[in-house]
């Protein structure tokens, strides 16, 4: 980025090839919308070339990304809910369509009922998730999907450390609820 900053497009192209896919992802599961994903991923790193002359590395350049990238899925999110759309939450190997790219098991991997049962049980997650609250949701997502730590999610969401903690515990309070009234109910 520093580079970047001193003028280098070079050092702008790599940060992208380096950071597109985890901006994409995280874009996609925070949204659910492969397209607005992508229109986010570009918003972001326009964001993040018109933020360089104010960049100052005080911390990782991924923790200040990430908040650029939250800052930008929330905008998105606010947007679709005023104009009363649904977010939903997809997984990395489900396409446009909703078709899921799958691995199908030998003869002596599963039986169908089990294949069929995860299925059932991977999109109740996938639902339960997208109704959490969104500082919750992009606690979980940021900390157990894209692998920050404690600090780093604390600090792109601006909170304690002992906040995303709580969030994060609340979170799966939340989705354990939800899934064990699914599965009960």
């Amino acid at each position: 980025m520093l580079l970047f900053r001193e003028g280098s497009r070079e050092a702008f192209e790599e940060l992208f090839s380096r950071h597109q896919r985890a901006v994409v992802r995280f874009a996609w599961r925070m949204t659910g919308d492969p397209s607005a994903a992508e229109d986010a991923a570009q918003e972001i790193f326009l964001r993040i070339a018109r933020a360089a002359p104010e960049y100052r590395p005080t911390g990782k350049f991924t923790t200040w990304m990430y908040t650029i990238a939250r800052r930008t899925t929330l905008n998105y999110l606010r947007d679709t809910k005023e104009n009363g759309e649904r977010v939903r939450i997809l997984s990395e190997g489900e396409g446009e369509d909703g078709v899921y790219a799958v691995q199908l098991p030998g003869p002596d991997d599963r039986n169908p009922e089990r294949i069929a049962w995860e299925a059932q049980l991977t999109e109740r997650f996938r639902t339960a998730l997208g109704e959490l609250p969104e500082g919750y949701r992009a606690a979980i997502v940021l900390n157990r999907g894209d692998g920050l730590s404690y600090e780093e999610v604390a600090q792109v969401l601006g909170v304690t450390v002992q906040a995303v903690k709580t969030r994060i515990f609340r979170a799966r309070e939340m989705l354990l609820s939800r899934l064990s009234k699914d599965v009960s109910g």
